[in-house]
């Protein structure tokens, strides 16, 4: 929406620069104005932005013509039929008669055609006066500018021309006096202009001789604006604005003319555009703000506003709007009177672009949306594979009026294929390669029926083919505040008690319940963070084991100590009601018994009250310790734990009453055998290599109904574990399984429909198989 409105300067001059809610130009910029970005693209329905450029191009650039040169205008108005842009010519009309316009007709007819006239000059003013050169007063500067306007705005009364910007003639000029007439002022500089930072007081400007005779030379002009590698003498100016200006052309001239415009034309991001139309929409971007005051079903509201005066700015700034699907065509409203507005798509969603002038009252956007929308079956949900493997997701869609339909994707990885088969069916087969593990979000397949589209997005799971049963080891040490041997180390923060070779002592700790009067109820505790690798889905950690090294135990420790495990935690901070001491127990439901006795006391029992009876002793973790531990860990990832979250395991004395003290030692130093370790083994249940090499049989596969019945054989002991997995590596059935005489086993299931592994292991080896459920 355009609307012209002429305006008398010497009456608003005064309030130019008093207000800053009505800037008539900006100033100079000091730093960046704001960050240049690549275009957004808003999440949510009723989500907003506004585009750096108009219809959210990536640059803009504006042609120009000096000195009126009436001879060239047939040309120019050929152009303009052909390639639809926007040229603006700077006239002199305040000269010797000889330079000023000739035939202000020609000019009309322009300007019907969109381009627009602004004003410029002879040598009116020098910036470093010679000899016999003189400049004018600011009075009579500012007077003859103001002439320049009115006689333009006087004379071209055509179309919605308004003469709000001046080409300083052979780039010189005062702007302090040209600021208060234009919002925005040429020069002759021969770079581009960057987005946040255009000195609107002395716009650069390419003189068309460097760039428009052959590509090179357009190249270097033009991709800089482009792309963010191309650089223009040693800068980019990805998203920026470029300027070139004309004086007189030749025959040859005009055809290399037609040539250039022809490269512009051919580079669809490039808004071609005026130069007042330009220098409005910049600066009213750089000064807005956009308020969405509603969403809803068919219905999005928003007011926009700038700081720049109305009455000059008035050009309307593109503005993104996020919208429903569904929607297949929408209007925009603002202030009673249409505006424009369209659809547009980008991955997989739809966007409204709507033309909003700045301060011009709400815009109302409303929405229709399909009543026959393409519905995609099944449901694609988050998937899984190995690398090495093939995954092929078929998928149909269908409208009850029988359109046909288009499918595309976006976000696919390099290894995925959309194939359409042109009859409302189509597939993607993802097959990852190598190196290609990792998670891929936001898959998203989009079906188009002509009208609206439908999408679903998944996300695809790559897990390394790490080749058959092979295992990752990892081995840690203690993180966070370390070794935590009682409560009066809680509110240290990252302090870690084992610096400069700390002993973790035996300070009593009341225990909670216990009144510190009463003289006995102490305890002492080692509690111990352990930060959890990565468990990626499909995974299982298989093996375990804890090694703490015991500086020494006192003689008046009578009982042993007990190893346990505490919920996980996103952070290494530890509670006062994670202490305990007490017989071997789950003091709550949330606390895991690990190992009784982990530490055995020595029953010599001739030394002294109070000396050590053992010291430097490696206690690591016995079998049955190594199992709970496995089962422990895989219990906290199973409910929620990733990498970087933290397991406790803690060293509690068993006993319940008397005097007890222990000096549990470590070293910060994780170079050194005396920290304690944690070591785990990950495998990949979901290995392609372990389907190969599987012998054990399931049957019937598929499995139609509720009873499996599974083939043992070459496993060896008499207990085997059976885990079954989903596709996603969540484990979906536990069993131990009594293996008789013919090594053969039945069990009922009640699984969903999919894909699942079996996992078989009797501690010695593991075997996995695939089982598919109809």
């Amino acid at each position: 929406m355009y609307k012209k409105i002429t305006i008398f300067l010497i009456a608003l001059l005064p309030i130019f620069k008093s207000s800053g809610q009505n800037l008539f130009n900006l100033d100079p910029a000091v730093g960046s104005r704001f960050s240049i970005t690549d275009k957004v693209w808003p999440t949510n329905v009723g989500e907003g932005d506004v585009c750096l450029w108009n219809d959210d191009k990536l640059a803009a650039f504006t042609i120009t013509i000096d000195d009126n040169n009436e001879q060239n205008i047939p040309f120019w108005k050929t152009m303009i039929t052909k390639y639809g842009f926007h040229f603006t010519w700077f006239v002199i009309t305040e000269a010797d008669s000889q330079y000023n316009v000739q035939d202000w007709s020609l000019y009309n007819d322009l300007a019907s055609l969109g381009s627009q006239i602004n004003g410029h000059d002879d040598r009116n003013w020098y910036s470093n006066p010679t000899g016999g050169e003189t400049n004018p007063t600011d009075a009579d500067y500012l007077a003859r500018l103001q002439a320049t306007k009115t006689k333009v705005d006087t004379e071209v009364t055509s179309g919605n021309n308004n003469c709000l910007t001046y080409a300083y003639p052979y780039g010189e000029g005062n702007s302090t006096e040209a600021r208060k007439v234009f919002i925005g002022i040429r020069g002759t500089q021969g770079f581009l202009n960057q987005a946040n930072t255009v000195n609107y007081l002395d716009i650069n400007s390419i003189s068309n001789i460097y760039i428009y005779d052959n590509n090179t030379n357009r190249d270097k002009y033009i991709l800089p604006l482009l792309d963010k590698t191309s650089t223009l003498y040693g800068t980019n100016y990805y998203r920026g604005w470029g300027s070139t200006h004309f004086h007189s052309l030749d025959t040859a001239g005009e055809t290399t003319t037609d040539a250039f415009l022809q490269y512009l034309a051919n580079k669809p991001e490039l808004w071609v555009a005026g130069f007042t139309e330009v220098t409005q929409y910049s600066q009213s971007f750089a000064t807005h703000n956009l308020t969405i005051d509603s969403v809803g079903a068919s219905e999005i509201k928003f007011t926009l506003t700038d700081t720049m005066l109305d009455t000059a700015f008035y050009f309307p700034l593109t503005v993104k709007i996020r919208i429903d699907n569904s929607w297949v065509s929408v209007s925009a409203v603002q202030n009673g009177g249409a505006v424009e507005a369209e659809i547009i798509t980008h991955n997989g969603n739809k966007y409204a672009l709507v033309k909003a002038v700045p301060d011009a009252g709400q815009v109302t956007l409303t929405g229709v949306a399909d009543s026959d929308p393409a519905v995609i079956i099944p449901t694609i949900g988050d998937q899984s594979m190995i690398e090495g493997g093939t995954l092929q997701i078929d998928f149909a869609a269908s409208t009850t009026g029988g359109d046909a339909i288009t499918f595309t994707a976006s976000n696919l990885p390099s290894f995925g294929v959309l194939t359409d088969n042109g009859n409302n069916t189509g597939s993607i087969t993802f097959t990852p390669t190598v190196s290609d593990a990792g998670d891929y979000q936001n898959i998203t397949l989009i079906a188009d029926n002509g009208r609206s589209f439908t999408s679903q997005s998944f996300k695809l799971s790559v897990s390394p083919d790490s080749g058959g049963n092979a295992t990752t080891e990892y081995t840690i040490i203690p993180t966070g505040d370390g070794i935590i041997s009682d409560i009066s180390n809680l509110p240290e923060g990252g302090t870690n008690p084992w610096l400069n070779g700390n002993d973790i002592d035996g300070t009593k700790v009341l225990k909670l319940g216990q009144s510190a009067s009463t003289g006995a109820g102490y305890t002492t505790n080692a509690i111990i963070p352990f930060q959890l690798p990565v468990r990626p889905a499909g995974k299982q950690v298989v093996s375990a084991n804890l090694k703490v090294n015991i500086a020494y135990i006192r003689h008046w420790i009578s009982s042993d100590i007990d190893l346990y495990g505490l919920p996980y935690s996103s952070s290494s901070t530890i509670s006062p009601n994670d202490f305990y001491d007490g017989t071997y127990a789950d003091p709550t439901a949330t606390v895991t018994g690990i190992q009784d006795a982990f530490v055995v006391r020595d029953t010599e029992g001739t030394e002294p009250l109070g000396t050590e009876i053992f010291t430097d002793r490696e206690v690591n973790s016995d079998d049955s310790g190594d199992a709970a531990l496995v089962n422990y860990i895989n219990a906290q990832y199973d409910a929620g734990a990733v990498a970087g979250d933290y397991v406790f395991l803690r060293l509690s004395i068993d006993a319940t009453s008397g005097s007890v003290g222990a000096h549990y030692y470590g070293i910060s130093d994780e170079s050194t055998t005396e920290a304690p370790t944690l070591t785990l083994e990950i495998e990949n249940v979901l290995s392609a290599d372990s389907f190969e090499k599987s012998s054990f049989k399931l049957y019937p596969n598929p499995l139609t109904g509720n009873t499996l019945s599974i083939s043992t054989q070459g496993l060896e002991s008499n207990k085997v574990v059976m885990n079954i997995y989903s596709s996603l590596g969540r484990l979906v059935h536990n069993e131990v399984i009594e293996r008789g005489a013919y090594q053969k086993f039945k069990t009922q299931l009640n699984l969903k429909s999919g894909l699942y592994i079996v996992q078989l292991k009797d501690g010695i080896k593991y075997k996995t198989q695939k089982l598919i459920v109809n």
